[in-house]
């Protein structure tokens, strides 16, 4: 559970939605900020691998030619 402070919005949904969610005793403003919460986790994922996808992909390129780094010191080998 947050302890962050909260700030009152207006948020626009759908009326058989909104219905359905209250006559199920659905706590509209927690799930709201968690969906919010996993959108803006997302975005900021799918930000940072754009930002880095140069890096990503020369690491992927270098362990192609040259393998796992300490391979040769790993206990489990799966093949």
């Amino acid at each position: 559970m947050s302890t962050a402070p909260k700030l009152r919005t207006n948020v626009t949904l759908t009326a058989d939605t909104l219905a359905a969610a209250r006559a199920l005793g659905l706590n509209v403003s927690a799930i709201s900020d968690a969906a919010l919460a996993e959108a803006v986790r997302q975005a900021r994922a799918r930000d940072w691998a754009e930002a880095n996808a140069a890096a990503l992909a020369e690491r992927r390129a270098w362990i192609e030619a040259h393998g796992l780094p300490l391979s040769d010191l790993q206990v489990l080998k799966v093949d």
